[in-house]
Order: structure tokens, then C-alpha cells, then sequence
């Protein structure tokens, strides 16, 4: 016994946001709130016993009990087959602002398999808590959209961000050299855009977050996913008070541009 719990895994993220328990918590447990920062779409049951349902589409979702709900306090959810992960949110009043902390326990140890998937999960959450934090601080009530182009590849992670974060990937000149996390930053893209804004954060190879103030200071997100060698290459839009046709129109601009980066047939 104490060998298998030898091999779990844990989460451990904070996140200081401008915001006051009360608005943490409903962005945490209101089915409409939680798809202005988090999944496309929400279903909450509230209260301990409750369900919580959230989704990125179909293959993309999935709904899970609720076992600690203490109101601007404590909230826990634990998910089922085939990981049997728990997901636990605390928060905590800091000087007018919220300390948000959320602890992911149960990761299994020792595949190369479960190591893809904790580090997947540990950058996925640190966009999560930043687009929470951005939703809150900057958009707070407004509602979202998305766009979510993405192309399979045949090639390393490393390789893939070499590609896209390299001069003529995503933008013209060579960002792996140019994007610092906390600064500010202006470039153009090669959609013949311009981009300009605050880095969020770069996690080479895994990808980079920006804000993108022409956009109604939307996040620009690159995600690149799956096991070494047969990746998906992900950009992930979240935009607020921008008409819809402006958001699609987005999504398909980068759908293309996706596949000029990556013309090899999908494998």
C-alpha cells in the first residue's frame, strides 16, 4: 500500500487575483461563470452532494461529484474513471484581494504516459488560473468566446515550438527570443496582424500566453499537446465584447495558418 501511494503525484498552484471571495467564488461554482474563464460550457448542482459538469465539446467532458462546498471558503470535486483525481479550491482574503489556491491530487507516477499527462495538467491549470484571473480583473460579467484551431503533427514538442515560436511561425520575427514573461511586448503576426500586449507567461516547449490588447485585451494561447512525436499544436483564443463573426473569422484565419506552419499530412 504505501508503495502505490509512493507513486501519486500532486498540484499544488496559487493565484493572488484583484477580486473579493464572494466574486472567486462564484466564478468557481456558477455554471455561467465558470464558462467566461474555463470550460466552453458548465453544469453545477451546488452543494456538498451536488455534481459539477464541464466541457470542451464531445470526447471533452465529463461530470463529477461534489464532496466539500464551503462557500467562499472550501470547494472539492472528485473525478472518476479512468484517474480518479481530486480537485480541491481554497481561497483565502489577502488585503482586498483573494489568494487562490488549487490542489489536484492522485496523479499516478512512473509512465511516460503519466508523466505527458501531469505536465499537460500542470500547464493547462497555469493558464486556467491565469485566464481566471484575467476574466476577473479585467472582464468581470462579461461573457466569452472562443476559438480553438488546432492541427495534429508529426514532430517533437520541441520542435513543434521551434516552428511556432520561431521567425515566420506565428509571428514574423523570432519570439522564442523576444517574449518575456511580465513584460510587454509588440510584434506582428504572420496573419498580418498586430499583436500587443502583456507576456502572461512562456513555458517552452510547451507553449505561451499573451494578452492581445487590439483584441479588446483578449488571451492568445499556445498549447502544444500529446506524446513526443504526435503532438497537436493548439491556439486558444479567449475574447471578450468582440462580435462573434470576429472571434470565427479568427479561428479560421489560424486553422490556416496552423497548416502552413505544419503542411505534413495529419498523422
Amino acid at each position: 500500500m504505501s508503495e502505490q501511494v509512493s507513486k501519486k503525484r500532486v498540484l499544488d498552484l496559487e493565484m493572488l487575483i484583484a477580486a473579493t471571495p464572494e466574486q472567486v467564488w462564484k466564478a468557481l461554482t456558477d455554471s455561467e461563470e465558470l464558462s467566461r474563464w474555463f470550460p466552453l460550457s458548465a453544469k453545477v448542482k451546488p452543494g456538498a452532494g451536488g455534481t459539477i459538469f464541464l466541457s470542451w465539446g464531445p470526447g471533452w467532458e465529463g461530470e463529477a461529484p461534489i464532496s466539500v462546498w464551503e462557500p467562499e471558503n472550501r470547494f472539492t470535486w472528485q473525478e472518476g474513471a479512468p484517474r480518479h483525481l481530486s480537485l480541491d479550491w481554497t481561497l483565502e482574503a489577502r488585503g482586498g484581494k483573494t489568494l487562490v489556491r488549487v490542489v489536484q491530487s492522485g496523479f499516478d507516477a512512473g509512465t511516460a504516459e503519466d508523466d505527458e499527462f501531469y505536465g499537460s495538467t500542470n500547464y493547462g491549470w497555469k493558464f486556467m488560473l491565469t485566464n481566471l484571473r484575467h476574466y476577473l480583473e479585467r472582464h468581470n460579467g462579461t461573457p466569452r468566446q472562443v476559438a480553438w484551431p488546432r492541427r495534429k503533427v508529426v514532430a517533437s514538442r520541441g520542435d513543434a515550438y521551434a516552428r511556432l515560436a520561431g521567425a515566420n511561425g506565428i509571428f514574423v520575427e523570432d519570439a522564442s527570443r523576444t517574449l518575456k514573461a511580465g513584460a510587454n511586448y509588440a510584434l506582428r503576426t504572420t496573419t498580418g496582424e498586430t499583436f500587443n500586449g502583456r507576456v502572461e507567461f512562456v513555458s517552452p516547449p510547451r507553449g505561451f500566453c499573451v494578452s492581445v490588447d487590439s483584441l479588446n485585451e483578449a488571451l492568445f494561447w499556445l498549447t502544444i499537446e500529446g506524446a513526443q512525436g504526435n503532438c497537436e499544436a493548439q491556439i486558444w483564443l479567449s475574447a471578450y465584447g468582440i462580435s462573434q463573426n470576429d472571434v470565427e473569422e479568427f479561428g479560421r484565419r489560424w486553422a490556416a495558418q496552423l497548416s502552413r506552419i505544419f503542411p505534413e499530412p495529419s498523422a
